[in-house]
Parts: C-alpha cells; structure tokens; sequence
C-alpha cells in the first residue's frame, strides 16, 4: 500500500512537472519610442507635434513585428505596457488582438509595470541608450531634461539596466532589445552576449540615422523574437546584489534641492543626491519619486 502510494505521488509531480514544462510561455513587453524605426527626432515623440501621429504608427507595427515572432514561437500570453513619455501611445485597437495593452501614467513600476513571477520573460521594444551615448537617437535616461547619470553600486545604468533590475527582481530574464545600433551594442555589454538584439536603424549623430527598409525592419524584427523565445531558457535574469545604491546627477545644481529633502536622501555634490535601499523595487519607487521633484525644481 505504502509503495503504491509513493508511485502515484510521483507520477502525480511527474505529470504536473510535465504539464508546466510545456506551459506556452508568458511575455512581458515593455515598448519606449525613440528606438522604434523611423524616429529620430523629438517632434517626432512629443503628442504636440504633427509628426507624432506617424510615429504612433511606427510603433504599432515594430511591436506587432515582434508580437507575431512570440506567437511563432510558441508564446502563450503576451502583455504590452505602453512606456513612452505619456504612456499612451500605442492605439489601442491598432495592437495585435492576441495582446493585451497596459496603457497611461503614472504607474508604480513605470516602463515595468505588470511584471511579476509569473512572466517566463521579458522583452524590450523600442529602447534607446543611457544619457551621453554618441550616435544614438535621442539618448537621454529616464529624462533628458533632468537626469546626467544613474548610478546603482558604482555602475552607470541607461533605462534598460534599470528596467532589466526589476525583471530579475521577479527571477525572469530580458531575452531581445531593438532599437538603434549603438544601443543594441549596449544591451550585449550590459545585459550579456546571450541576450538577442535587432537594430532597426543606425545612428549617424543624435537626432539622424539610416533606417532598414521597412519590410527587412520588421523582419528582422519578427525573427529576432522568435529566436529569443527559443534560447529563452539559456539566458539569466540581470542581476545585482542589494544593498542598493543610487546615485542620481541632475543637470544642475537647482534639481538637487527639493529630492535632498526626501527623508535617507542626501545631496551627494551640488547638482547630485544618493540614497540606499535594501530592496530594489522600493529603491526604484524612490529614484522615481526623485526624479519628479527634480523636474519642479
């Protein structure tokens, strides 16, 4: 009796382990504008400028693009979070119908909201290079009319290392990144050789770049993914070891002044302040209310 027990038990966890192995995946999609192809200026991203609907469109089909290469692969669920300036760009009913779409602001986690544990990875669509990056469009972090530099532990990090922080905090790795070249080189520094990378566009100075042609963008783009989901499992989560210190340099000495009075935030120089927290998503929490007082400065 005892025997027959232990076997059913085992074939029990055999058939669940099974059953979770061959799970379709789950995505999650966090897609900014400046890497999408076709964008290299601002007016081209800011909702006030005739330019911008074109733009919308843009960054519809890129992440349509790699939305059709999860499904090719084998994805099962696949979020999209809207995570340009507003955070609403994408038109709705202009997404893929087999997504859903996380969409306006303020949200709490920001370019990451919606991730959780139960996501198998994570992809960045769209994304552009840390502030100071020659030959990329548009490089700024977070905002380019406040932030120099963000630093966590001594390291220097754009968007998608801040963002990639939040996905291992869940344990799910970054598989593929688009966006310009420069900044896809950038994703294989930080990120690992490991991580897919498709570069719609190469920059020629910041606000110029020689685009693919359209058809070969998406493409590359769709492939990509579908490569990505595949190797998904050989690629580790971007992790980094609390506690956790930001350092934040503002443009100027001004944007210092009303973050430095936040309670465990010190001014660091004239125009920087630092804080350490134990845990990341609450670091970040802080970094981002930081950031909103440096822009009413």
């Amino acid at each position: 009796m005892k025997r027959r027990l232990i076997a059913v038990c085992a074939l029990s966890w055999l058939v669940a382990s099974t059953a979770a192995a061959q799970k379709p995946p789950k995505v999650f999609v966090s897609v900014d504008m400046e890497g999408i192809w076709g964008v290299v200026a601002s007016e081209q991203v800011n909702s006030t400028s005739p330019e911008y609907t074109a733009a919308r469109r843009w960054m519809a089909e890129d992440v349509n693009a790699v939305i059709a290469g999860l499904l090719e692969g084998g994805a099962g669920e696949i979020v999209v979070n809207d995570s340009h300036g507003s955070m609403r760009n994408i038109v709705a009913d202009a997404l893929n119908p087999k997504a859903s779409l996380i969409s306006g602001s303020p949200k709490a986690l920001s370019m990451m909201q919606g991730i959780d544990a139960s996501f198998d990875a994570v992809v960045f669509v769209g994304y552009h290079a840390r502030a100071g990056t020659a030959a990329a469009i548009l490089d700024h972090t977070i905002s380019s009319a406040t932030i120099r530099a963000i630093r966590v532990n001594g390291q220097e990090l754009p968007e998608m290392g801040l963002n990639a922080a939040i996905a291992a905090y869940y344990k799910v790795p970054v598989i593929l990144l688009t966006g310009d070249s420069e900044t896809c080189k950038m994703a294989g520094a930080l990120l690992g050789d490991s991580v897919v990378t498709a570069a719609v566009k190469d920059g020629i100075g910041r606000t110029a770049a020689r685009m693919l042609p359209a058809d070969e963008a998406r493409k590359r783009l769709k492939d990509a993914a579908r490569e990505a989901l595949a190797k998904r499992s050989r690629i580790e989560p971007f992790r980094l070891a609390g506690p956790y210190t930001f350092e934040v340099d503002f443009h100027n000495a001004g944007q210092a002044e009303l973050p430095s009075l936040l309670p465990n935030v010190k001014r660091s120089n004239p125009r920087g302040v630092t804080f350490t927290a134990s845990d990341y998503i609450e670091g970040f929490k802080l970094l981002r209310a930081i950031i909103a007082l440096a822009g009413v400065s």
